[in-house]
């Protein structure tokens, strides 16, 4: 029993027994006692026994509109051919916009275009984390005094637009001019995700060139590709030389299933270390071969 449901026992255990100890000072016959008393006495007794503390409360009904998150999805489904591009990504906004002139639901909407912007390839276009702020309605949101300010002024909106940023800086997207006019029109200076964009302006000019070997963004397919980038990467020399072997099938192998040949990538370093590798040889060839890595 937690000390709420003893607090409440003992206010309606001492109302109850108030009433009986009264009624004898007086004189009275236990049977007029008045009838709150003798109720409140029965309600503490039967509400707050051990045999329902033990019961489960019934799960609560989830909050989430479904029937509105299934409209959100049919706005994704209306793409021509079931195409999954940029143009129609940005199609399902403006539908979203022009056919709900009153934004309801824009939260739900926006939640749901940020799982779907991966599918759609646009995760890193800055231009549409645009058109989503956009949705928000414009003036309604800001903090209108300093009471406003400190108790986080609609908080369930302010967390989206603190969700898009979040999207924004995982996959390395600067926030523009547009994206600060945005924000400020929809919650103004003094908000949570204005010091967002403040946070994000200030970190990423200073982290952004801060490793000396950066990766390209999209990786090439290729192995070989592959194999020439990861070799580049482990010998910091620029002067060091990648070469690509292309060995020949043996004669006897009938494989259909992958018909490529297999490519050897060579990494070779600069003639300065070249004295220094051939110290270490066994024989005496003249081979300046510092890494190789096999490919299908």
């Amino acid at each position: 029993m937690s000390w709420a449901q003893a607090v409440l026992l003992a206010r309606s255990l001492s109302r109850g027994w108030g009433g009986i100890c009264s009624t004898a000072l007086t004189g009275a016959p236990f049977s007029q006692v008045p009838l709150q008393a003798a109720h409140g006495l029965h309600c503490s007794t039967a509400m707050h026994t051990f045999d329902s503390s033990l019961v489960p409360h019934p799960p609560k009904p989830p909050r989430r509109p479904i029937k509105a998150l299934a409209l959100h999805e049919e706005l994704f489904r209306k793409a021509p051919d079931g195409t999954r591009e940029k143009a129609s990504f940005v199609q399902a906004i403006q539908d979203f916009a022009q056919y709900n002139v009153h934004k309801r639901g824009h939260v739900d909407f926006i939640y749901l275009a940020l799982r779907k912007m991966r599918e759609y390839g646009v995760e890193r276009d800055l231009a549409v984390y645009n058109l989503l702020l956009d949705i928000f309605p414009k003036e309604v949101f800001r903090p209108r005094s300093i009471f406003q300010t400190i108790f986080y002024h609609y908080p369930r909106q302010q967390e989206c637009g603190i969700a898009v940023l979040e999207q924004m800086e995982n996959h390395g997207v600067m926030p523009n001019k547009e994206t600060e006019f945005l924000l400020i029109q929809i919650f103004g200076r003094k908000s949570y995700p204005m010091l967002k964009y403040v946070r994000m302006k200030l970190w990423f000019t200073r982290f952004r060139n801060i490793n000396p070997f950066p990766l390209p963004r999209d990786l090439p397919q290729d192995p070989v590709d592959l194999a020439r980038l990861a070799l580049r990467h482990m010998e910091p020399d620029l002067s060091a030389r990648v070469t690509v072997y292309q060995m020949s099938l043996p004669e006897d192998s009938k494989d259909a299933v992958d018909p490529t040949e297999p490519h050897i990538v060579e990494l070779t370093c600069c003639p300065l270390r070249r004295g220094k590798w051939r110290r270490f040889q066994r024989s005496g060839a003249s081979t300046t071969r510092c890494s190789t890595w096999p490919t299908r």
